[in-house]
């Protein structure tokens, strides 16, 4: 058996600009509501049952790439320490801890990332308990404060893990900001291994990020977002009085998720003194999630300090793992 070290928790280092663009979205016109808010412990169940679907291609894709090339990626990344953020139920990374476990060198130490304590726990105790020698460092925080403490730590040579294309659900200044801060964190001939999702038909993304007939896992997982708000900020919005879709904006190259309500809807968070009326039919953004064109992936890692050293492509559906060396 492994072992789970203290939890280090600086969700309290997150909360006041959480909050500030919580309130800037809430109160502006077009509303958006930041996507951390859709991550509470029943919104990483939802989403975890989202990708179960069928239809939703890039949870399976990238784990078939995962598990066909995963003697490729251990041979190219043996590291003393991974790092992993937004580490949600860990199946990828837990195939490629007990494949490096059974390596000769490979990684004996897993710093998972999450903004949900509970699920990052149950995370840790499940990994621990099934791989000898691990030693779990659990980081409760978003991924900024969560890279921080992985700086001020002792150096090792470390492999990043960003999964499940969530690169893309960040605007283009935000993934700037985060490769930056990934590559602080780490040192040269260190590997970031990301998935990245390319553009692709409306057709197909529309498909593959809505509910399939008889389903409601989209819906609820984005309504999840106001019940959130309720239970953080003594809230009032009732999830019941929202539709929800997502919709691909084919000149942003990006998927659209919005909620909107049938009829007006006023709302109250008492905790933050924030009063509203969302109009009816009125769209609140609550994510996006961005597709990448070749060379506006290969300009963003120059300008970052990073290249790419391998790339294990599915063409059918435009999709890959990558691992990006940091120089």
């Amino acid at each position: 058996m492994g072992a789970v070290n203290d939890l280090i928790d600086v969700r309290v280092d997150d909360a006041t600009s959480e909050i500030q663009d919580l309130i800037a979205g809430l109160s502006e016109t077009p509303r958006l509501i930041p996507t951390v808010y859709g991550y509470d412990e029943r919104g990483s169940d939802l989403y975890a049952r989202i990708c179960d679907l069928e239809t939703y291609y890039p949870y399976r894709t990238e784990w078939e790439l995962l598990s066909r090339n995963i003697d490729s990626i251990c041979g190219l990344v043996k590291r003393d320490e991974i790092v992993e953020l937004g580490c949600g139920t860990a199946t990828k990374s837990e195939l490629l801890l007990n494949r490096m476990s059974a390596t000769p060198g490979g990684s004996s130490r897993y710093v998972p990332i999450d903004v949900s304590e509970e699920m990052l726990m149950r995370t840790s105790a499940r990994l621990a308990g099934s791989i000898d020698g691990l030693e779990v460092w659990p980081v409760a925080g978003d991924y900024h404060s969560g890279l921080k403490v992985v700086e001020q730590r002792p150096e090792a040579s470390r492999l990043f893990m960003f999964m499940g294309s969530s690169l893309g659900n960040m605007s283009e200044q935000k993934r700037h900001e985060l490769l930056t801060g990934i590559r602080s964190a780490g040192s040269r001939g260190d590997v970031l291994m990301i998935g990245v999702d390319f553009d692709k038909s409306r057709a197909a993304l529309e498909t593959a990020y809505n509910d399939p007939p008889g389903y409601d896992l989209w819906h609820n997982f984005l309504t999840n977002r106001l019940a959130c708000l309720n239970r953080l900020f003594g809230g009032d919005f009732d999830p019941s009085a929202f539709e929800s879709r997502l919709s691909y904006n084919t000149d942003a190259c990006r998927m659209e998720a919005q909620i909107w309500p049938k009829a007006d809807v006023a709302f109250h968070l008492a905790d933050l003194n924030l009063r509203g009326v969302v109009k009816a039919d009125e769209r609140v953004t609550v994510d996006t999630s961005h597709k990448f064109k070749a060379d506006e992936l290969d300009e963003l890692l120059d300008a970052v300090g990073m290249r790419i050293l391998e790339s294990y492509e599915e063409p059918s559906v435009k999709y890959a793992l990558l691992l990006v060396e940091m120089t």
